[in-house]
C-alpha cells in the first residue's frame, strides 16, 4: 500500500467521522427540541392544574364559611333567647350590631310564620 492509498483511507475515515459527528449533533438537536416541546406542554398542564386547584380551594372556602355563618346565627339566637340584649351580644361575639339585628329580625319572622302554620 502506498502513501496515497493510506491518505485516501485516512481521509475516508475522517470524512465518515465528520459525517457521524454531524449526524449525532442533528439527532441531539432534534431530541432537545422534542424535550423542549414536552417541557412546554407539561408547563401548560401544570398551570392549568394549579388554576383548577385554586378554583377548588376557593369553592372549599365558600363551603366552609357557610357552616360558620350558621353557627354564628345559632349563637346569636341562643343568646337572644337567654334574654341578652343586642349590645351584650355585640360585645360578646364581636359582631356588628346591624348583622345581629338582621339575624334576629329573620328569626322573629320565621317564628311568626311557624306560629301561623301551627294555628292553621
Amino acid at each position: 500500500m502506498g502513501t496515497m492509498a493510506l491518505q485516501f483511507i485516512f481521509s475516508l475515515f475522517s470524512f465518515v467521522g465528520v459525517i457521524g459527528i454531524l449526524f449525532y449533533l442533528i439527532l441531539a438537536k432534534v431530541k432537545h427540541d422534542e424535550q423542549q416541546d414536552s417541557v412546554t406542554f407539561l408547563e401548560s398542564k401544570v398551570l392549568k392544574m394549579q388554576n383548577r386547584i385554586e378554583e377548588l380551594e376557593e369553592k372549599l372556602k365558600v363551603k366552609e364559611e357557610v357552616p360558620q355563618e350558621e353557627n354564628l346565627k345559632r349563637k346569636i339566637i341562643a343568646l337572644y333567647e337567654e334574654g341578652k340584649d343586642v349590645v351584650t351580644i355585640e360585645e360578646s361575639l364581636n359582631i356588628p350590631r346591624a348583622k345581629i339585628e338582621m339575624v334576629l329580625k329573620f328569626h322573629n319572622l320565621k317564628k311568626a310564620d311557624n306560629w301561623r302554620k301551627s294555628v292553621n
